[in-house]
């Protein structure tokens, strides 16, 4: 009996011991998380897809010449998904933190945005599902229910966000201009932490 007593605490001493080494490797600290988003290898795989998408916005500006951005929003990310998981109806298979950058692209038309989305899709048609490298696209305008925003998300490991044409609100630009449109390019993760 004594040795039974004896052997089951010995299992359950190791069975705790291989629990905690194993949560540790899967839950790193968010100062680790950190550490690798502002790394050497993080920041050239940053800069690459940040050179994809603004080449993508240097077409988009180029094939709409009528199009005049009032603000090209870059936002980049490093988002802690372990907690998403939970709650996430189709979660990461692995993982703990991925690094995706996005870039919206804000303007104004003359006259009714339906109409120059329209003739947008006509002359200029963004791809349908993703680019090949690698961005899917989206266009839209204000109205009545919804106004446009980039997606901009607070809780990331670590967070940049650039602008092109200054500090404005999109509320300031909207009594400046009126109805705003917009052109987002979403680019796929390019970092993860398996």
């Amino acid at each position: 009996m004594r040795s039974l007593r004896r052997w089951a605490g010995d299992t359950a001493g190791l069975l705790l011991v291989f629990t905690v080494v194993g949560l540790a490797r899967l839950f790193r600290p968010k100062w680790k998380l950190r550490r690798i988003a502002v790394s050497a290898e993080v920041r050239a795989e940053r800069e690459a897809a940040e050179r994809k998408l603004l080449a993508r916005v240097r077409e988009i500006e180029a094939g709409v010449p009528w199009l005049r951005p009032l603000d090209v929003v870059i936002h980049d990310r490093c988002l802690d998904i372990r907690g998403a998981r939970l709650f996430d109806s189709s979660p990461p298979r692995r993982g703990s933190m991925t690094c995706e950058m996005s870039a919206f692209i804000i303007f104004s038309v003359d006259g009714d945005p339906e109409d120059a989305v329209a003739k947008i899709r006509r002359t200029f048609p963004p791809p349908d599902g993703l680019s090949a490298d690698g961005i899917s696209e989206s266009l839209r305008w204000d109205t009545d229910e919804r106004k446009v925003a980039p997606n901009v998300a607070s809780k990331a490991v670590r967070t940049r966000v650039t602008r092109r044409h200054g500090e404005k609100s999109l509320g300031q630009l909207r009594k400046e201009h009126g109805v705003l449109c917009m052109w987002a390019l979403y680019g796929q993760t390019y970092f993860a932490v398996v």
